[in-house]
């Protein structure tokens, strides 16, 4: 039987894959708990938004995949012998998702009050949990091009892709909205 609870936490270190033991207030675990964060925001929209066939559901459910490769080379050393990288071709996905989405909706060219809709809420929560994660990522890629010997990623497209990832987000809050016959809320308007 495995035991879950071993306690070696309890004195605010922590194990990272391939490293030593580290502070849980590195930089590295901060990044990995905001990233964390949003995969779990991202599969809580997934579940409550209600969408025309499968194509949501299925670019929310790659976009967790990919955040489990990102966090997994968070918490590598890029020099350990099973470091792993997230592909470019991620970056390129999340592109021509984007171009997809564009052709999809209109965006209005204002500040947009989130939770329009409850998908559409959901979607912009972890949108904004991932520009989160974005700022705690570039925190830890800075260090490590700072600083080598730290052992931290340096790899960009980690920060390029979420990036991208919150603006894939935005545009399908505002789908999700259309779809479900509700519109976005400017943040100029007046309330009604």
């Amino acid at each position: 039987m495995v035991t879950w609870r071993t306690g070696s936490g309890d004195r605010g270190m922590t194990d990272l894959l391939g490293r030593r033991r580290v502070s849980k207030s590195d930089a590295i675990i901060e990044a990995l708990g905001d990233v964390d964060e949003a995969t779990s925001h991202i599969g809580l929209a997934r579940a409550a938004v209600s969408w025309d066939g499968e194509w949501g559901p299925g670019v929310l459910e790659q976009v967790q995949r990919d955040l489990y490769g990102l966090m997994s080379e968070l918490a590598m050393p890029p020099n350990h012998s099973q470091a792993h990288r997230l592909p470019t071709d991620r970056l390129e996905w999340l592109d021509r998702t984007l171009v997809d989405l564009k052709g999809r909706i209109a965006i209005p060219n204002e500040f947009v009050l989130p939770g329009s809709t409850v998908g559409g809420g959901h979607l912009d929560v972890a949108r904004a949990v991932v520009r989160r994660a974005e700022r705690a990522v570039v925190r830890v890629l800075e260090a490590g091009a700072d600083d080598p010997d730290l052992g931290y990623p340096t790899n960009p497209i980690l920060s390029s892709y979420l990036n991208r990832l919150s603006l894939v987000l935005y545009f399908m809050a505002r789908l999700q909205e259309a779809e479900s016959g509700g519109s976005p809320r400017l943040a100029s308007s007046q309330p009604s």
